[in-house]
């Protein structure tokens, strides 16, 4: 056991060689590194070949790179390889006549964010298979991502259980009683909340109960000038949507436009209604609830109906792009440019016209907010390109480790990349790939079997037993309230060192990676668990201990099953760095 914590120890204090000036790549380097010179702020040098590349293939797929790979990649000599090695992780678009490869990570890991971001959850029921492959085929097909939203907004469907896009809307439905009759405007309400803060990154639930005023001002500073009119009138483009349910069935909705809302009112015309009662939020009052787009008051043009209005409003304003390139850039680097992704207050945005005193202008880099917003646009809104374009930066590239004492201020300039404990899919998948042992579990809804997480369409999070406790403990988001957490506890600390599940991985079973490592020597076994883990190489001082360890046990196999415990209970492993 004293190898065992040397070699924990040892995961805490690796350093990396020095390396030469920092070459800007794109756009995004020209920002980065421009502010930090000018502002007299140091930054990290770039990162190692293997420490990228454990990173970028987290990023993109969420799995390990495989030991393979790793080795592929530190012996390519060619200068261009880590761009190469973005484009073979991104799959290109398909090519009819073309077979497409069985997996997809890429598409696994992003069709999983977007389930967890859209909350395809059990409110949809048979219907998550469907909205999940819908997610799945867009980012397959590539289809630019304000086509994608939009798509969303005005699906229609004679039921959500067959068309994917229309579950968007059905799923923020509100339901009263005996759960078979909607609050109308409770739902008009929840879906506007929800389409404004994923896609404009603008929170709006305050104002949905009370007017900004005399309660937002040291929070939001344009939410505070607002009131719950201004939040009534866009939930109101949604005034005229049905979301009925078919066959009396309480998970299966039609979603239509109809010439009025669907409701049992008197006032069948009227489409948002003040006079209704709230199971959400405080009593409605008398006002004008012309539908208006809450950033600019734009409204409806002639002809045009309400539902397609706010979508093509939504997606046409610039905040659109940049509440996106925000999003994903917080993603890949750890903390948004505008942190947290879904706050921004739009009146410290712009530095040209900045906020009174004692407010600060909100984005850390607001003119590089404002680049990639406009270059996203510029690309028809390409995801694809859109990562490509982070991930190939310069500033992706840093490495965690900064060589000097840091500051606080320093994490506003992006001068180290950001250290982050895998999320829980991407944990228990990384345990299971680095041990070569599957456990194979049942798409819910589908006949369709799964064993990486990221490949489920919903997991049971009401379920109880090993698996679903672990990964709740790490932080898995209920796609309900609770959003998914990075954050580390003592609690983890406890299920990695002594969780049944875990210690079953790591025993020397058939099939398993410990189980193929037996047959080799001692310095091959070694060199395998630490490029199956933590994608590199051991370092002298840990490969020493390790063979150490082997050579002197009388039982080679339990020995080989410490070390690889060992290893997945490493900061290196357990972290995206």
């Amino acid at each position: 056991m004293p190898l065992i914590r040397s070699l924990l120890i040892l995961s805490l204090t690796v350093c990396s060689p020095c390396f030469a000036e920092i070459a800007r790549k794109n756009f995004i380097d020209n920002f980065i590194f421009d502010k930090m010179q000018r502002d007299g702020v140091p930054h990290a040098q770039l990162s190692g070949d293997t420490e990228f590349l454990r990173r970028v293939t987290l990023d993109l797929t969420g799995r390990l790179p495989t030991p393979e790979q790793v080795r592929s990649f530190l012996g390519d000599t060619n200068p261009d390889k880590r761009d190469r090695v973005v484009d073979s992780l991104i799959p290109a678009l398909p090519i009819e006549g073309v077979s497409r490869r069985k997996e997809q990570p890429f598409l696994d890991r992003w069709t999983y964010f977007f389930n967890d971001l859209f909350r395809n959850n059990a409110q949809n029921e048979q219907g998550i298979p469907t909205f999940h492959n819908y997610i799945y085929k867009v980012l397959e097909l590539g289809i630019p991502y304000d086509d994608f939203v939009r798509d969303m907004i005005t699906s229609n469907a004679l039921s959500n259980w067959t068309t994917g896009p229309a579950s968007f809307i059905s799923r923020n439905r509100v339901m009263e009683g005996d759960g078979y009759r909607m609050n109308h405007e409770d739902t008009c309400d929840e879906i506007a909340v929800w389409s404004t803060k994923i896609f404009l990154g603008v929170n709006t639930e305050c104002i949905s109960c009370h007017n900004g005023a005399a309660h937002l001002e040291k929070i939001n500073l344009w939410l505070s000038k607002k009131k719950r009119v201004d939040f009534w009138r866009q939930a109101s483009f949604f005034g005229k949507t049905s979301i009925g349910p078919v066959f009396g069935r309480q998970q299966e909705f039609i979603v239509r436009d109809v010439g009025a809302a669907y409701s049992p009112r008197t006032d069948y015309d009227s489409g948002y209604s003040l006079n209704t009662k709230s199971s959400l939020r405080v009593p409605r009052y008398k006002a004008d609830v012309t539908p208006a787009f809450i950033l600019n008051g734009d409204k409806a043009q002639p002809g045009e109906r309400e539902r397609p209005a706010f979508a093509r409003l939504l997606t046409s304003d610039p905040q659109f792009a940049r509440a996106a390139v925000n999003l994903f850039w917080a993603e890949f680097m750890g903390r948004g440019i505008v942190d947290p992704p879904f706050g921004f207050d739009m009146d410290r945005q712009d530095p040209s016209h900045p906020p009174p005193a004692p407010w600060t202008i909100q984005p850390t880099h607001p003119e590089l907010l404002n680049a990639l917003a406009e270059d996203f646009v510029r690309h028809n809104y390409d995801l694809r390109y859109l990562f490509k374009l982070i991930v190939k930066s310069n500033a992706y590239q840093l490495s965690w480790e900064f060589g000097r004492k840091w500051e606080e201020k320093y994490d506003d300039y992006f001068a180290r990349h950001v250290v982050r404990r895998l999320g829980p899919e991407q944990f228990w998948d990384a345990v299971q790939q680095s041990t070569g042992l599957f456990q194979e579990y049942n798409i819910k809804y589908t006949a369709l079997k799964g064993k990486y997480i990221m490949q489920a369409h919903y997991l049971d999070f009401g379920e109880t037993g090993p698996l679903p406790d672990l990964l709740v403990c790490f932080g898995q988001t209920d796609r309900e309230d609770n959003a998914s957490s990075d954050r580390s506890s003592l609690l983890q600390a406890a299920h990695l060192l002594n969780n049944n599940l875990i210690l079953s991985q790591v025993k020397a079973q058939k099939g398993g990676l410990l189980e193929k490592l037996l047959a080799k020597p001692d310095k091959q076994m070694v060199e395998d668990l630490f490029l199956a883990t933590i994608s590199r190489f051991p370092l002298p001082e840990e490969e020493r201990m390790s063979l150490n360890m082997l050579s002197k046990a009388k039982q080679r196999q339990e020995a080989a099953e410490d070390l690889l415990w060992a290893l997945l209970n490493r900061v290196d492993f357990i972290f995206n760095r």
